[in-house]
């Protein structure tokens, strides 16, 4: 029997891929070796403050001082999203990724001090674990001692990694579930967002793409199912379509672009295997096979081309075009392995930053012609990633992409 794309869409909101998993259950050491190695470095290495605990009741401060002048007219609030609570309970989690998101706000006022507010996102997760005194679920990267079962996605949703706003509601945005809604004044919690029947718990990734017209695009990745939940969202915030669209490979896919015709995927080659906790080792490093390119037409979810590239990984891409005959031209951080995600965001946890000359991460051009021909051109062989657009050329021809070096 063929599963409908509602029963799937189903399936996937209460299950997840690793859901009725739990930990093992073991008394805690007397000493937990990876929070002692990071106190240890913290007592001298001031980098480890980007990855220390911030207070739980959140920050408040106002800028005592300002070098050099804010621009004549510029105003208005920033926000930022990241990992913030690592540990608990004399436990550290294990991979940089699990940490518990803090949304932050800096507002710029023409004459006044730069303020700034941050507050936790309270998901369930975290209101259960503030509330125990303990990490109770698996994660992305960590198993914490005698954690319990989950029955979906959002059990274990940190929305910790990025943030945006859609049509004055502020998203605090995860990878493997619901979007958080946030008060964008005050920051507290209003819960999940629900974008429409049956959609609950569906995965709604960190990186959506917005049109020139203010359309939204984003995805949610299946991958035990080869599959993405593609979302289409009008720029007045209203859900357009959801959908589950099939034969996409199951590597680990954490952004995309877009172009006027097309949503572009590069799946890299960190695999699902099969489900294992943390959710991270479900994947593993697969580079007998190609690097999948896959174009789904944003009229069409049913139209797709594929491009096979060496093998690969990346965690974020700065934008696409397409020309006239369908080639599309993407800019990528593209690296020869997965060693970050497997490794240095777990060494990260221990309080030892791997340098920068570790990395393989290079900004690369890639056209993707028709006929599934394809030219990579690298831009320096120098580390680069977090690449930026200017937003309003996303989806266009453009010329320049920023990055950290």
């Amino acid at each position: 029997m063929q599963t409908s794309r509602r029963e799937m869409l189903s399936i996937l909101a209460a299950a997840g891929g690793a859901a009725g998993l739990s930990g093992p259950a073991f008394g805690l050491l007397s000493t937990d070796p990876v929070l002692a190695a990071f106190e240890a470095a913290a007592a001298s290495d001031p980098w480890t403050l980007g990855m220390a605990d911030a207070p739980a009741g959140g920050r408040d401060a106002v800028a005592e001082r300002l070098q050099g002048r804010l621009p004549s007219g510029l105003s208005g609030v920033l926000h930022r999203n990241g990992p913030a609570r690592f540990t608990r309970n004399d436990w550290r989690y294990r991979h940089w990724f699990d940490g518990d998101g803090m949304v932050h706000a800096w507002r710029l006022t023409p004459g006044e001090p730069v303020t700034h507010h941050a507050r936790f996102v309270e998901t369930r997760k975290w209101l259960a674990e503030e509330d125990a005194g303990r990490f109770l679920m698996p994660t992305f990267g960590s198993v914490p001692p005698n954690s319990q079962g989950m029955r979906g996605p959002d059990d274990m949703n940190a929305a910790n990694t990025s943030v945006m706003m859609i049509d004055g509601a502020l998203m605090a945005l995860w990878e493997g579930g619901s979007a958080w809604e946030l008060d964008p004044d005050t920051l507290e919690s209003r819960g999940a967002k629900v974008w429409g029947e049956g959609l609950s718990g569906l995965p709604f990734s960190a990186h959506p793409k917005t049109d020139p017209d203010g359309t939204i695009w984003n995805f949610g990745q299946a991958p035990m199912q080869d599959a993405l939940v593609i979302w289409h969202i009008g720029a007045d915030g209203q859900l357009r379509r959801a959908d589950l669209v099939g034969d996409v490979p199951g590597g680990m896919i954490h952004d995309f672009a877009v172009t006027d015709r097309s949503l572009v995927f590069l799946v890299g080659n960190l695999m699902w295997d099969r489900a294992r906790l943390p959710y991270l080792d479900s994947f593993v490093w697969d580079d007998s096979r190609a690097m999948r390119v896959v174009a789904i037409d944003k009229a069409d979810w049913s139209q797709r081309r594929v491009w096979d590239l060496p093998p690969g990984f990346l965690f974020h891409i700065g934008g696409a075009w397409e020309e006239a005959d369908g080639t599309i031209r993407v800019d990528a951080a593209l690296s020869d392995n997965a060693r970050f995600a497997t490794e240095g965001a777990r060494d990260a946890m221990r309080g030892h930053v791997r340098p920068e000359t570790d990395s393989t991460s290079r900004m690369r051009l890639i056209t993707l012609r028709p006929g599934g021909r394809f030219e990579q051109a690298e831009f320096a062989d120098s580390y680069a990633e977090f690449p930026q657009i200017d937003p309003r050329y996303t989806g266009l021809e453009r010329r320049f992409t920023w990055h950290v070096g």
